[in-house]
């Protein structure tokens, strides 16, 4: 049950991915409202997922679990009636609000019921049915975008899926375990206040800036952003101190394979829904190809996603840290790829020269985010488990739509606003240079993960104190 409904949350990603120019045609959608269709579900998404992983912590897994999904159905169906892009954004919004909600529980179960190299293998069970998603979703929703029957356009991305989604939503009610909670204590508002706010003014900025022209009030929201988070930790450590209960565990980042595995989350972020997203792009509006021809394109990517995903656990068990240079290696060896194959320019590439693009960029990702996930939330108590889940989703998550608006910023400065095809492909280089800095930069960090041979280790939590150090 816990992967048939992120079967469905991936779903309607895949779907709406194919469903870009179709927006634009459809509602007129500026480029920065494009980039806001893209990264809106990320954002809200991220906005609630540590707070709904502390309600998992405190409270019943299956009744949020329920709201959140009963939520998705409901904001899907809205998003396949919206009569303009205003109102589809909030859809799009909402909808990634009801999937933070769903997310850590999912993510929760696991970690609870899984150790060692058994829940690595589950991790990536889980990431190879959303990688299956997203490729049906790209695939039946592209086909019918691009044979447009009814002439419903863009509004194809959703409806196909709400009747299935509404039955699932009853088999769940029933199938769902319900298990006791294993955390005590009150849920911490004022921190998921200042952690929302915090998200809001890291990605508004980074969205709207370009298309704004980078105005002194857009500056001043997005340097708030830093000293914003800073008391957002002086508060959760207050917190701890005075015996409360704090949204997120300040002593969680006292354990290394947490600490280090989060930044490294963060930078496989960037890149893991801004270079599909890009690379789609260009087929469908730099080559001029329509949704499903696009998809048709773009579907070995999250079959090799799957691959990357299985092929993870081996790695973890015999390489440990270094599994993470294994992922960052092969994005920077796509990026390379994608850069060649385009180098010869508008005259002389044709569109299917970036199909092994795809290819690595799906599997390298797929060893990338699971290899992160199993490392660092491996030493996490179970105590804390829906909260240190929610700590690296939301980061994931973030860091996706502030990739989606930071790449934005270099593609769409290429591509102007031009309709042929060199822009795009001066777009989509500047795309895989960032990407190979990237990939870099992840494979000095992984040096800061703990040395072991599976990567893991348990936590003595016997030893460690309210506000005391952990031990090693």
């Amino acid at each position: 049950m816990v992967a048939a409904i992120q079967f469905v949350i991936v779903l309607i990603n895949g779907s709406t991915t194919m469903a870009l120019p179709a927006v634009q045609s459809g509602l007129g959608a500026s480029n920065a409202g494009l980039q806001w269709f893209a990264a809106l579900f990320a954002l809200a998404y991220s906005l609630v997922l540590v707070l709904a992983g502390r309600l998992g912590d405190l409270y019943r897994v299956r009744r949020l679990l329920l709201l959140g999904f009963a939520g998705f159905v409901g904001s899907m169906a809205l998003a396949a009636v919206a009569p303009d892009l205003s109102w589809l954004l909030v859809a799009r919004a909402l909808q990634g609000l009801s999937a933070g909600v769903m997310a850590p529980q999912l993510a929760a179960v696991i970690q609870r019921t899984f150790t060692g190299h058994a829940r690595t293998r589950a991790f990536a069970v889980y990431l190879t049915v959303a990688a299956a998603a997203f490729t049906v979703g790209q695939l039946v929703g592209g086909g019918l975008m691009a044979a447009d029957p009814w002439g419903l356009g863009w509004r194809w991305a959703f409806v196909p899926f709400v009747l299935p989604a509404l039955a699932l939503w009853f088999v769940a009610r029933t199938a769902l375990p319900n298990p006791a909670p294993e955390a005590a204590g009150r849920l911490d508002v004022p921190g998921a206040a200042g952690l929302a706010v915090v998200s809001f003014l890291l990605m508004f900025p980074l969205v709207q800036g370009r298309s704004a022209g980078w105005p002194l009030w857009i500056v001043v929201l997005l340097v708030a952003a830093a000293p914003g988070f800073a008391l957002f930790v002086a508060f959760e450590r207050r917190l701890v101190r005075r015996g409360g209960s704090p949204l997120v565990n300040p002593d969680l980042f006292r354990i290394r394979s947490f600490r280090a595995g989060n930044t490294i989350t963060l930078l496989v972020g960037l890149v893991c829904a801004a270079v599909p997203l890009y690379l789609i792009l260009t087929v469908q509006l730099g080559f001029g190809r329509n949704a499903f021809a696009a998809a048709v394109l773009a579907c070995p990517m999250p079959i090799a996603n799957m691959a990357g995903s299985l092929a993870t656990a081996p790695l973890v068990r015999r390489y440990g840290r270094r599994s993470i240079a294994v992922g960052a290696g092969l994005t920077a060896l796509a990026a390379v790829v994608i850069l060649l194959v385009t180098a010869g320019g508008a005259g002389r590439v044709e569109v299917a020269v970036l199909v092994p693009g795809f290819v690595l960029i799906g599997f390298s990702l797929g060893i990338s985010i699971t290899a992160a996930t199993a490392i660092v939330l491996s030493d996490v108590p179970g105590a804390d488990a829906g909260s240190a889940a929610g700590v690296q989703a939301t980061g994931l998550q973030l860091a996706s739509a502030v990739g989606i608006a930071v790449y934005g910023v270099a593609f769409f400065g290429a591509v102007g606003g031009g309709h042929r095809l060199q822009p795009y492909l001066d777009g989509l280089g500047r795309v895989m240079w960032i990407t190979i800095a990237l990939s870099a930069v992840q494979v000095v960090l992984m040096f800061g993960l703990p040395r072991r041979a599976d990567g893991v280790r348990r936590l003595d939590r016997s030893v460690r104190s309210a506000d005391g150090p952990l031990a090693d």
